[in-house]
């Protein structure tokens, strides 16, 4: 592809029975083509997170076949996915 790729980080706080696998597929049906790459970099259960909680963290990639895209645009999108998670499997965006 000749438009640079946009990466970005985003780790969620969830239930424990959630998996991490549900939690990609809602990331890429969200953010549809223009998400190039979604990949699960950590999972971290701890205390400081509470009972039954867990971290993940996914490195996304977005990236459009025929434009470079926009700060606004990726912010969009990135709104879009954190609004299903939470509406879906109850995530929050860690450390928010």
């Amino acid at each position: 592809p000749e438009y640079p790729p946009v990466k970005e980080d985003l780790a969620v706080l969830l239930d424990d029975d959630v998996s991490a696998e549900q939690v990609a597929a809602i990331i890429k049906q969200t953010g549809g083509a223009t998400l190039a790459e979604v990949k699960l970099f950590d999972v971290y259960r701890g205390d400081k997170l509470g009972d039954n909680k867990k971290s993940l963290a996914f490195n996304l990639t977005y990236q459009a076949p025929d434009r470079t895209l926009s700060g606004s645009e990726i912010a969009k999108l990135r709104d879009k996915i954190v609004k299903r998670l939470e509406r879906e499997v109850g995530a929050s965006i860690r450390g928010a």
